[in-house]
């Protein structure tokens, strides 16, 4: 598949924000894009940490850096997974 233009992804996120904030997502279509472009903002990082990782020989200092990261992104995930035993916040 190949990959949106950066036009085509701000016209979908916008989309996507307008549904969520106007409550009309039956799919939950919004709210998956929204979560997802999220997600990988996070995972792209996680992607450049590990590549200068690696470049720089394993360093301490990187090597610190994304494992904070990775951390950062565990707890995320727990509070959102503890928050889909209480109400949710996107009720679409």
């Amino acid at each position: 598949m190949k990959k949106p233009t950066d036009e085509e992804m701000e016209t979908a996120m916008n989309a996507a924000e307008r549904m969520r904030d106007l409550g009309v997502d039956p799919h939950h279509m919004a709210h998956c894009l929204l979560y997802l472009q999220q997600r990988n903002g996070r995972l792209e990082e996680v992607l450049r940490r590990t590549e200068r990782y690696v470049r720089f020989g394993l360093a301490e200092r990187e090597l610190a850096q994304l494992r904070r990261l990775i951390q950062q992104l565990r707890e995320e995930q727990e509070h959102l997974d503890a928050d889909l035993d209480g109400p949710s916040s996107m009720l679409l």
